[in-house]
């Protein structure tokens, strides 16, 4: 049962970064569906499933908040574990310390040898190019959006950044717990309405799901019952359905308007995912498979998917304008034309990824670094000892 279920969480996070990429992908690729000329049932099923990228995006959240709710849950049974949530957040530099580097290679290579074809200047109508040290800078710090843009062309950034905050504060609020108990609750009430006056709603909304995610551990553990497989799939469904719809049934809205009500309607998908991961969620769940499920989120397979999601678009970008200046491939082409130029960059993209990290990670053992994220570490029989 767990390793089914470690299975499907990394199954999970692949789909949720493959959406991702190739709803980005169509963009630079393909026509909107309004434009395309032949439609049929192959090239509407594939604009349905890439424009569920934001959908993929509370997938994505949910999976973190499982493994955050999982570290959590090892730290409060073993309060000598190392399986800090700092030790997790700190972890997300694994991921983007090479991201960085490679957007900023690719985004200034790709602007000086491809300007010309429109992709740095308009992708695909919204995109602007953000490169210097103090973006850099700003990013590596985690403060895109909030201070400074997202570096380059990579729009994903301040996803990451999300992740990265709502793990931050966390953290606090959790070591707020060992404060005396007058303070306790001040300090922790004081930290969530400091969220709420000064972080923009879209942080607020993302963090509560993520939040779900963690919060789905600690009920799966306190609860022996489980929803039907086949009535969570369904919930899910339908809240992938609604999201999908919404967009295009909101624009006559005021603009503030719509964007809450897109924004729920992601966050309702996040909840209809974490109703699923609640039905297949192991009955038993003890240590040794909460480990299990730790280590895998750490391997080289779940690395990559997270790279992939986080940093594609500089690849998909610097290929798109080689592609546009070299080879023929305009920008938004019509579907039947550019099959293969759209499967040739998700592939790339994927490559890049798997090549990357484990570049990264080869570099990390050579230098005495660990094999897995510090977060990742676990402890048998509160011995202390790392496998």
């Amino acid at each position: 049962m767990h390793d089914r279920f470690v299975q499907f969480l990394l199954l999970a996070r692949w789909t949720s970064a493959l959406v991702a990429l190739c709803y980005h992908v169509r963009f630079l690729a393909f026509v909107n569906y309004d434009a395309v000329e032949e439609k049929n049932l192959l090239v509407t099923s594939v604009y349905f499933l890439t424009g569920l990228g934001h959908e993929a995006y509370a997938v994505f959240f949910i999976l973190d908040g499982l493994f955050a709710g999982l570290i959590l849950r090892q730290q409060r049974a073993n309060p000598t574990s190392d399986a800090a949530l700092t030790r997790h957040a700190a972890a997300l530099y694994r991921l983007m310390l090479p991201g960085l580097m490679l957007g900023a290679l690719f985004d200034a290579s790709g602007a000086r040898l491809f300007g010309q074809s429109g992709v740095y200047t308009a992708f695909p109508e919204f995109s602007s190019l953000a490169i210097g040290y103090g973006v850099f800078l700003g990013n590596l710090f985690m403060l895109q959006p909030f201070v400074v843009p997202n570096f380059g062309g990579n729009s994903m950034l301040y996803l990451l950044a999300y992740l990265f905050w709502s793990l931050v504060m966390l953290s606090l609020f959790v070591r707020a717990g060992a404060l005396p108990t007058p303070y306790r609750r001040g300090v922790r009430i004081a930290l969530l309405a400091a969220a709420a006056v000064f972080l923009p709603y879209q942080f607020l909304i993302w963090a509560a799901v993520w939040l779900a995610g963690v919060g789905l551990v600690f009920l799966a553990q306190a609860r022996a019952w489980r929803p039907p497989v086949v009535a969570a799939l369904a919930l899910f469904s339908a809240t992938l359905l609604l999201s999908r719809f919404l967009g295009p049934n909101t624009r006559n809205m005021e603009a503030l308007l719509r964007d809450w009500v897109i924004q729920l309607g992601f966050a309702g998908v996040g909840l209809g995912f974490a109703a699923l991961l609640w039905s297949l969620y192991p009955k038993q769940l003890d240590d040794d498979g909460a480990c299990a499920v730790l280590d895998a989120s750490g391997s080289w397979s779940a690395q990559a998917a997270s790279f992939t999601f986080f940093f594609h678009f500089p690849v998909i970008m610097v290929l798109a304008g080689l592609g546009h200046t070299s080879l023929n491939q305009l920008l938004m082409q019509q579907p039947d034309t550019a099959w293969d130029w759209f499967a040739s960059l998700a592939v790339a993209s994927v490559a890049v990824a798997l090549l990357v990290t484990g570049v990264f990670n080869a570099a990390l053992r050579a230098m005495g670094g660990a094999t897995q994220a510090p977060a990742l570490r676990r402890q048998r029989g509160g011995r202390g000892s790392v496998s």
